[in-house]
C-alpha cells in the first residue's frame, strides 16, 4: 500500500530539546482534553491585542527534535522571531506539542485541532482566519492536516516538508492516518490526491535547497501539481545553499506576514 506520510525519524537543530525556561508573560500555558488524556500547550497574544475585534490564529506544528511532554520545548523554534520582530505576528499563536516516537497524525492531530479551537473560542477569534505552519515534521503535518480538515484554514505555510515518507512505516503508525490522508496517498498520484483533497486553499511553500534531510524535490512536486490544479494562490521560496535548517529563512521572508493576513476563507455568493 502507498502511503506517502513522514515517519518520525527527522534530525531538525532549531526546534529541538529547550534548556530554556519558556516564561508564562511570553507564552501562557493552556491545558486541553483529548479522549480523556490531557495535553498541554502554549500560545503567544499580542501584546496590543484588541479584544474588540476577532484576532486571527495560527496553529504551528514543531518538528521531531521538540517532541516531548515539558510544553517547553516546541516554543523555541518560533521564541526568538516573536521577541525580535512582534509586529509580524498580529494574531494568536498556537503552539502544542507532539509526544514521544509519535508524529502529526491520530491523536496528535486530534490534540493539535482541539488546541487550535479552544484557543479560537477563548479569544473569540475569527474562524475565517485561522493559519497552518509546520517545520520538518511540522511540514509534513500541515499537508496532512490540510487534507484531513479541508476548508479550515485559510493559508498554509508548509516549510521542509513534503508528503513522501522517509522509511516505511509500522502497521501501527500507518493505523493513524485518517482516512482522507490514505485516500489521497493510495490514489494512483498521490500528488495529485494530495493537491485535490487541499484545493484552492492558499500555500506559500519554504524548503532550503540542499535540504539532505527532506529533498526540496517533493515540495517542487506538490507545488507544480497544485498549480497544474488550479490553485491560484501558490508561492514557493527555496533558498539557495540552505539545508534543512530553514525555518530562520522563511519566517524572515519578506512578505511571508502581510500575505499571510490577507488570507480569508471564502464565503459562497448569498444569490446561490
Amino acid at each position: 500500500m502507498k502511503i506517502f506520510v513522514i515517519f518520525a525519524a527527522i534530525a531538525i537543530s532549531m526546534s529541538g530539546c529547550s534548556n530554556r525556561s519558556v516564561p508564562e508573560s511570553e507564552f501562557p500555558s493552556r491545558t486541553v482534553s483529548v479522549n480523556g488524556h490531557e495535553y498541554k500547550f502554549r500560545i503567544f497574544v499580542p501584546a496590543n491585542h484588541d479584544t474588540s475585534k476577532p484576532i486571527p490564529v495560527m496553529l504551528y506544528l514543531h518538528g521531531s527534535g521538540a517532541r516531548g511532554e515539558d510544553n517547553q520545548s516546541q516554543v523555541d523554534g518560533l521564541r526568538d522571531f516573536v521577541r525580535e520582530h512582534p509586529e509580524r505576528f498580529p494574531f494568536v499563536i498556537v503552539l502544542p506539542q507532539c509526544r514521544p516516537e509519535l508524529f502529526w497524525a491520530g491523536e496528535m492531530m486530534d490534540q493539535a485541532i482541539a488546541a487550535l479551537d479552544q484557543t479560537v473560542k477563548e479569544f473569540n477569534a475569527d474562524p475565517d482566519r485561522l493559519y497552518l505552519a509546520g517545520y520538518s515534521m511540522g511540514g509534513f503535518g500541515v499537508w496532512q492536516t490540510a487534507v484531513t480538515y479541508p476548508n479550515k484554514f485559510a493559508a498554509l505555510v508548509p516549510i521542509a516538508g513534503g508528503i513522501k515518507p522517509q522509511g516505511p512505516l509500522p502497521a501501527e503508525q500507518k493505523a493513524m492516518l485518517s482516512d482522507a490522508v490514505r485516500k489521497a496517498a493510495d490514489s494512483d498520484d498521490p500528488y495529485k490526491g494530495f493537491a485535490d483533497a487541499i484545493g484552492n486553499t492558499p500555500v506559500w511553500v519554504f524548503h532550503g535547497g540542499t535540504d539532505d534531510v527532506v529533498k526540496p524535490e517533493g515540495s517542487r512536486q506538490m507545488v507544480a501539481t497544485l498549480k497544474a490544479n488550479g490553485n491560484p494562490n501558490v508561492r514557493y521560496t527555496e533558498f539557495e545553499n540552505v539545508g534543512h535548517d530553514s525555518i530562520g529563512n522563511a519566517f524572515n521572508e519578506p512578505g511571508l506576514f502581510e500575505w499571510l493576513q490577507k488570507q480569508t476563507l471564502p464565503h459562497p455568493s448569498p444569490n446561490r
